[in-house]
């Protein structure tokens, strides 16, 4: 059987029609409302905690309960309100802190203090029970370890 020129050209016309059309619906395609579409997940910063904070004692109130620190990177001060819970430290190590020996182990020793020994200038070591980060006062004291 034997096809006639006119057959073989409608036949290709039609055929790249058929497939002209397929790629044009491939890619404009129906509305998906969304379907295809890529969310890109972006990972959030880690929450930053911080439970401790060293820093130098500029002012107390022991009627008040009242520690005031200066900020160890800021102009800034930071209030930190003393519970009755509260544990206040004095550390004492068994050498001169300014001359420490070359090769030691040790162990400080840990004094039980009231809040009206701490004095202006005393560099303290504050531990909280909550995340005191970005905190210009706060009053969830764990703990205040005076160092020497």
């Amino acid at each position: 059987m034997t096809f006639s020129k006119k057959t073989k050209i409608v036949g290709l016309v039609l055929l790249s029609s058929v497939i002209l059309l397929g790629i044009t619906l491939f890619l404009i395609g129906p509305d998906n409302s969304g379907q295809g579409e890529v969310e890109v997940f972006e990972p959030s910063s880690p929450r930053i905690e911080v439970f401790s904070l060293a820093a130098v004692i500029s002012k107390i109130d022991a009627q008040q309960k009242l520690i005031v620190l200066k900020h160890p990177t800021q102009d800034k001060d930071i209030s930190v309100i003393v519970r009755d819970d509260s544990e206040i430290l004095k550390v004492e190590f068994p050498f001169d802190p300014k001359n420490p020996p070359s090769q030691a182990s040790f162990a400080p020793k840990y004094t039980k203090i009231a809040l009206q020994d701490l004095k202006p200038g005393n560099h303290a070591l504050i531990e909280s029970n909550e995340n005191i980060y970005n905190k210009y006062e706060f009053d969830n004291v764990k703990s205040i370890q005076v160092l020497p």
